[in-house]
């Protein structure tokens, strides 16, 4: 399994939801100008996730066409084959997830007792 942030697993989650809408795999997705594939790289020591996007070609091959990054706080600042309106639905999500699983309630404090003099 890849390790790296909590939200940038959450985005990756996100892109993954998409590619399973788009082609039931885990990693592949139709964009506007064809159909792509990201595979991953390495694991990043500052939680970030990284890896490399394929284009598929006519004849059903695929050639490296770019890059993609999310940052360990969950920013995605590069993404080929995916819109920057995918970026923001996608990250905009994964930071409502992460709030609702992370986030601690506000802890309540007990009303003081009132002392009559």
């Amino acid at each position: 399994m890849y390790k790296c942030s909590a939200k940038a697993q959450l985005v990756l989650d996100q892109v993954r939801a998409r590619c399973q809408a788009d082609s039931q795999t885990n990693n592949k997705w139709t964009g506007k100008s064809g159909n792509y594939m990201y595979i991953m790289g390495r694991e990043n020591s500052d939680g970030k996730a990284t890896g490399v996007v394929h284009k598929f070609q006519e004849d059903g091959s695929h050639k490296l066409c770019g890059s993609f990054k999310i940052m360990s706080d969950g920013i995605i600042t590069r993404f080929t084959g995916l819109s920057k309106a995918d970026w923001n639905g996608f990250m905009k999500t994964a930071e409502t997830e992460y709030s609702s699983k992370y986030s601690e309630p506000a802890p309540v404090e007990a009303p003081a007792e009132s002392k009559i003099a």
